[in-house]
């Protein structure tokens, strides 16, 4: 309906394309060009007299009230306005930094935070105390970086799983534990306060829906900028999408393990019994005053170093065998261990890079072993020219090296097409997929499967094994004719 233009007057709008643009912050916790910012939520006085619990953002040089007046005269827009966790930054040490500015020294702090976890924690193995500190110190800078690791803690019962989230959780930036909490709570909180999420085993996700939604989380948020959407619902009981940045740090701990997809965010560590009971029998009190000063460390830290670790992370050259997903989770704990290396030393970043190689490579052996790297085996040792290759075939040679009641036409079919071989047709007896030996072998490389050269005998097994072999090369030929 069109206003009346007797009785209201016609509203005119126009774009506004000169001035200044302000500055976009986050209020828990960003990083401009020049300025880092934290932000808590601190008692102020109000004008009457009064007292309130107020957002206020800390810079290197200065404290203020984020009020609308205040960020005008700054000229920053706050990216959300809603920080709901409480203060991780005590009011003494927020105004003792201000006073002095003073930051401890790197290599004195990560000593401080490993001597904690060598305290409660018996790893199986002495990297894991260096690895777990980059870490907990790193989710103090992870908006800095492109991408941040999930860790992920297996094991069995009782081998100090959960401990190892207590103590992060009392040290990290914002730590929260999923517990109870729904997850439409969870999206807001990784998003207003940037928070480190813990989730341990006590999470059963036995509800689909709340399971799917902690899936949602997890496969997106290891890496910056990606957004995960949610339907709201409005005042007037419709529903609209709303996106949420749910990028952060984030460890998972459980027995059973986890899917392959989500697996592959990770970085695991799979805990051992521990021998040692001084330390395994020694609880987390969250109320020890140690985490708050350690935190009173951490921020004063974050503030003298930002810049140089911004720096060291963009030009880390990639000097591992390390690649896509791998580099993109480990570059991160990388350049961290550069950072506290210094320009004198390459001891943790040795370390940490050979760690590195070792999780690689046990993540490789782990993938060969599943359906899609058997089936790639499979279509090496049996394609030996272009061709048409009935699906059936392909299952009688895979159901000799793997079982399931899932290993069907459909199963193979699917899984073909994933890898990229699209080409079929329907003939009397199947469907039948067209396969280069071309094709195969660049696919087998991609997974990191050896590979026969054309005209060559394989270079690995026994001749009791090449018989084999050429035996089931010789049924799937006399199938195909």
């Amino acid at each position: 309906m069109c206003p009346d233009s007797t009785t209201e007057q016609q509203l005119t709008y126009t774009p506004i394309l000169d001035g200044a643009i302000p500055k976009k912050i986050h209020p828990a916790l960003d990083f401009a060009e020049t300025h880092a910012y934290v932000g808590q939520i601190l008692p102020c006085r109000c004008p009457d007299g009064s007292h309130k619990g107020m957002l206020c953002l800390i810079t290197a040089t200065e404290i203020f009230v984020a009020t609308e007046e205040k960020l005008e005269e700054k000229g920053i827009q706050l990216l959300h306005k809603d920080l709901v966790i409480g203060p991780r930054w005590s009011r003494q040490g927020i105004n003792q930094f201000l006073q002095d500015h003073n930051s401890p020294e790197a290599t004195n702090l990560f000593e401080k935070i490993k001597a904690v976890f060598q305290e409660y924690i018996e790893f199986p193995k002495q990297e894991l105390y260096n690895f777990i500190t980059l870490w907990n110190i790193g989710t103090y800078f992870f908006p800095l970086l492109n991408s941040y690791p999930y860790i992920y803690i297996g094991g069995i019962k009782i081998s100090g799983k959960t401990k190892v989230l207590d103590l992060s959780a009392c040290i990290g930036f914002n730590s929260i534990s999923s517990g109870n909490m729904s997850t439409a709570s969870l999206y807001r909180l990784i998003q207003n306060c940037r928070c480190s999420l813990l989730i341990d085993e006590t999470e059963k996700l036995s509800n689909r829906y709340r399971a799917q939604d902690f899936r949602n989380i997890l496969l997106s948020g290891y890496k910056k900028g990606q957004r995960t959407y949610r339907a709201e619902r409005t005042p007037s009981d419709s529903f609209v999408p709303k996106s949420f940045e749910i990028y952060g740090p984030k460890m998972l701990a459980n027995i059973q393990g986890l899917e392959d997809v989500l697996e592959s965010r990770c970085i695991k560590i799979i805990m051992k019994r521990g021998l040692n009971t001084e330390v395994t029998n020694k609880e987390v009190d969250i109320n020890d005053p140690r985490w708050q000063q350690l935190r009173d460390l951490l921020y004063p830290f974050l503030f003298k170093n930002w810049q140089e670790i911004k720096e060291t992370y963009s030009a880390l050259e990639n000097e591992t065998e390390l690649a896509n997903r791998n580099w993109e989770l480990w570059k991160p704990i990388l350049a961290l261990a550069k950072f506290f290396d210094g320009e004198n030393s390459s001891t943790l970043y040795n370390e940490m890079r050979s760690l590195a190689r070792e999780k690689a490579e046990e993540r490789q052996r782990e993938s060969s072993e599943s359906p899609e790297s058997i089936l790639v085996e499979v279509l090496s040792l049996i394609v030996n020219e272009d061709g048409y290759y009935p699906l059936s075939s392909i299952r009688a040679v895979m159901s000799a090296r793997i079982e399931g009641e899932w290993l069907n036409n459909r199963f193979i079919g699917s899984t073909l097409k994933r890898l990229g071989f699209s080409n079929s047709k329907r003939a009397r007896d199947g469907y039948k997929y067209f396969l280069r030996v071309s094709e195969v072998q660049d696919c087998a490389r991609r997974l990191g499967i050896s590979v026969r050269s054309e005209g060559s005998e394989r270079s690995e097994g026994t001749t009791e094994e090449a018989e084999d072999q050429t035996s089931e090369s010789e049924q799937v030929e006399a199938s195909t004719s």
